[in-house]
């Protein structure tokens, strides 16, 4: 039953969109909020902000595998399609098999993907999660497509550097800076993008492990500007090494206690070249049933 370990309203969203919500902070996406959105389209722009999904150059953790594009079919198979499908000398289909984890390079995190104790976002158990089914509740399909206000909060260029240190722990004060100096207005719903400069630096073959990213003390500014959802261009939103040494904690305040979506490894380069900071975005991940996460490859139209 969900909601069994509620949690108050600054320490949490269990029960606050009802016992058996499984949307978290996109309740926050009114039809009226992601109508104003489509408004913020000044030039019509449209920027993928996605990485290439491939083996080699980009980074992949170990334990997930690299992924892997299988060839189905192709000319070689001519005979074949002739045979079976009745098809013209010369004349057959390129097919492939794509084999590749659920966090893999440019991905969303479902709200199963992380537990404690106490269970995943809302209160449901943590031991639902099978290896046949996945997660009962709480999968990608919940919270996998949606659209809505996306600023980019370009810290590097606000902070006179193309990249943050490896480990800088990203504080309230530092977000807040970055939007003030932007002149960029942070609002209920919104989509907040973080640019730390990390894929800029892992490109020049340097930067394997410790990464920039937000400590404890940055969630506040996602519950006191009732974020929606928040994405990074480094490999868990949260810094590395963890802030205070908490393994997740980022993750667990997030994702867990108020149910944000996080999206990482996104290629935030274009946007701050051109100086974008507001723009429609919109994120559609694979609906595959029970999944903790699911690649994706967003957009933003400024």
């Amino acid at each position: 039953m969900a909601n069994t370990h509620g949690n108050g309203n600054r320490n949490g969203n269990w029960g606050r969109w009802g016992d058996d919500d499984e949307r978290g902070t996109l309740n926050l996406l009114t039809p009226e909020r992601v109508l104003a959105a489509t408004r913020t389209c000044t030039t019509g722009k449209v920027y993928s902000l996605s990485l290439p999904i491939q083996r080699e150059g980009v980074q992949i953790f170990d334990y997930r595998g690299a992924p892997q594009r299988l060839t189905l079919t192709s000319a070689s198979d001519g005979d074949r399609m002739e045979a079976e499908f009745g098809a013209a000398p010369g004349v057959g289909a390129n097919e492939d098999v794509l084999v590749l984890a659920s966090h893999s390079i440019t991905h969303m995190d479902a709200l199963s993907h992380v537990f404690t104790q106490e269970g995943i976002y809302n209160g449901f158990p943590r031991d639902e999660f099978s290896a046949i089914g996945g997660a009962p509740h709480c999968d990608i399909r919940a919270t996998g497509t949606f659209a809505g206000r996306g600023i980019l909060l370009d810290l590097p260029s606000h902070q006179g550097v193309d990249w943050l240190d490896p480990g800088q722990v990203i504080d309230r004060a530092q977000l807040e800076a970055c939007a003030e100096a932007q002149g960029t207005e942070v609002r209920a719903g919104d989509i907040v993008l973080l640019r730390t400069g990390w894929l800029d630096l892992f490109a020049t073959g340097t930067g394997e492990y410790a990464q920039p990213g937000l400590g404890l003390d940055a969630v506040s500014f996602v519950d006191d500007h009732e974020l929606a959802a928040v994405g990074a261009d480094n490999a868990a939103i949260e810094c590395i090494p963890f802030d205070d040494g908490v393994f997740l904690g980022v993750h667990i305040e997030l994702l867990v206690k108020r149910g944000v979506p996080l999206l990482e490894h996104l290629r935030l380069a274009e946007l701050a070249a051109d100086g974008c900071h507001e723009f429609l975005f919109s994120v559609g991940a694979l609906p595959v049933t029970g999944a903790a996460g699911s690649p994706v490859n967003p957009v933003a139209i400024g």
